[in-house]
């Protein structure tokens, strides 16, 4: 029966949330940064500034963060491959003149 009739595969389903831009969000952060900036002036001509450590949490994360890391991380792996060849090249060169001068 299964001969006539094969299994068919169901397709998978995509889980696609879409990113909608909301200006009152934006408007609120902007507000938010404006009352930061105001705050960190006081404290500055108050001479009470805190550290870092002490204040508040700030995420790091920021449209596009993740493929800038991604492209770094790239451009090192490149610099790290291009001195791990390098650096083989000169043992190989080294072995090479070593076995050359033995064989004399």
């Amino acid at each position: 029966m299964s001969i006539l009739f094969p299994k068919l595969n169901k397709p998978r389903e995509w889980d696609y949330r879409p990113i909608y831009y909301d200006p009152e969000k934006e408007r609120r952060k902007e507000r938010l940064r404006e009352l930061q900036e105001e705050r960190r002036e006081r404290e500055l001509v108050s001479g009470e500034r805190k550290s870092e450590a002490d204040g508040e949490y700030h995420h790091t994360l920021e449209r596009g963060s993740f493929r800038r890391a991604a492209t770094h991380r790239e451009s090192q792996r490149v610099n790290e491959n291009r001195k791990t060849n390098i650096r083989f090249l000169i043992i190989l060169l080294a072995l090479l003149l070593m076995a050359f001068f033995f064989w004399l």
